[in-house]
C-alpha cells in the first residue's frame, strides 16, 4: 500500500484518520482508511492500494463499465438514461466555451466514450479522449468510429495540443497525484481553456446521511473527496482560477443514493440487475422532491468550472 505524507490538496502533512469504509462495488471486505487534513478538510485514501493493482478493482462488479447490458430486458431504458446524460454535458460545455468546427474538447478519464460521440453529433468538433485502459471501448469500437480514444496518461499528451475544453466527468476523484495533472494539464492549455470537473461533493447530504456505505467513497477508487472550498484551493495551487462552483452537475444524485443504498443492503454487484429495475425506478420518482433543491443545496454532485491564471 502507498503511504502519503502530505495532503494532495494544500500539501499539509497534519492530518488524522476520519473514517474506514469497506471495499464498494466489489466481493473483497477488505477495509480501507480516509484521512481528513487539518489544515483544508480534504478526505483522502491513505494508505492507496498501489496503481499497478488498481485494475483489481475493476472487476465484472464494476458497474460503470458493464453499462446498459447490466440491465438485461431493461437496457434500452439505461442506453436512453445514457444518451440524456451526455447531452447535458454537451449543454455545459457549450454554457462555458462557444464552440466551432475548431474547437478542442479534451475529455480526461473518457471511459465509455459516448460523451465525445456526443460532442462530436451535436458540437461537430474535434475531441480526444484519454483512459488508463481502453476497458470502455475496446470491445465496441465500431461505435466509436472517428473518435481519438488513448490509453494515455496526462503528462503523455503532447505540448502543443492546446485543448480549448477540458472535461473531467468523475476523474478528479480518482486521481492519485492531482496537483501535478492539473499543473500539466495547464501547460499546454490556451488562456481561454475552460475546465469542466464533476464530482462527488463531500460537503453534502448523501454523504451525511450515508456514513460508510456512502457511494461517493467508492473504496478503493476515489483517492479524494472533495468539498468547494478545498477544491478551489487545490486548483489554485495548480494555476487556475476557479469562475464558478455549482451544488448540482450533470449525474443525477439519485444515483449515489441508490448505490449507498445498494451498498447498505450487500448487493452483488455482478449479479443481473434487471430485478433491481423497477424499484430503482420507483425509488427515482419518490426522491424527485428532494432533487428540486439541488441549486439550493448539495445531494452528492459538485461542478467546478476554473481557467488557466495568467501568468
Amino acid at each position: 500500500m502507498d503511504q502519503l505524507t502530505h495532503c494532495p490538496a494544500c500539501n499539509s502533512n497534519a492530518f488524522a484518520s476520519f473514517i474506514t469504509t469497506s471495499a464498494q462495488m466489489h466481493t473483497s471486505k477488505e477495509s480501507f482508511n480516509f484521512d481528513q487534513c487539518n489544515n483544508c478538510q480534504l478526505v483522502f485514501l491513505n494508505p492507496r492500494v498501489p496503481l499497478n493493482e488498481l485494475k483489481n478493482y475493476y472487476t465484472a462488479h464494476y458497474l460503470p463499465y458493464r453499462g446498459s447490458e447490466a440491465w438485461g430486458k431493461y437496457e434500452h431504458f439505461v442506453k436512453d438514461s445514457q444518451q440524456k446524460l451526455d447531452l447535458k454535458r454537451v449543454q455545459r460545455v457549450k454554457e462555458w466555451h462557444k464552440t466551432t468546427a475548431d474547437t478542442l474538447v479534451l475529455d480526461v478519464g473518457c471511459g465509455k466514450p459516448t460523451f465525445l460521440k456526443a460532442c462530436k453529433t451535436e458540437l461537430k468538433c474535434n475531441t480526444i479522449g484519454i483512459d488508463f485502459s481502453n476497458e470502455g471501448w475496446n470491445n465496441s469500437t465500431e461505435n466509436y468510429e472517428g473518435l481519438d480514444l488513448q490509453v494515455a496518461e496526462i503528462k503523455d499528451l503532447p505540448l502543443d495540443l492546446h485543448p480549448d475544453v477540458i472535461t473531467m466527468w468523475h476523474y478528479l476523484e480518482h486521481d492519485y497525484t492531482p496537483q501535478e495533472n492539473l499543473r500539466s494539464l495547464k501547460s499546454i492549455s490556451k488562456p481561454s481553456t475552460a475546465l469542466i470537473i464533476e464530482i462527488p461533493n463531500f460537503d453534502s447530504s448523501s454523504r451525511k446521511e450515508f456514513g460508510a456505505d456512502w457511494a461517493g467513497w467508492h473504496t478503493p477508487r476515489h483517492t479524494s473527496l472533495f468539498s468547494p472550498n478545498n477544491a478551489e484551493l487545490l486548483l489554485k495551487n495548480s494555476g487556475w482560477e476557479v469562475s464558478k462552483i455549482l451544488t448540482y452537475g450533470t449525474m443525477d444524485p439519485y444515483l449515489l443514493y441508490w448505490m449507498s443504498r445498494m451498498e447498505q443492503k450487500g448487493i452483488a454487484w455482478d449479479k443481473n440487475m434487471e430485478d433491481e429495475f423497477w424499484d430503482f425506478t420507483r425509488g427515482m420518482l419518490r426522491f424527485l422532491p428532494k432533487k428540486w433543491n439541488e441549486k439550493n443545496s448539495s445531494l452528492g454532485i459538485m461542478t467546478v468550472i476554473a481557467t488557466p491564471i495568467k501568468n
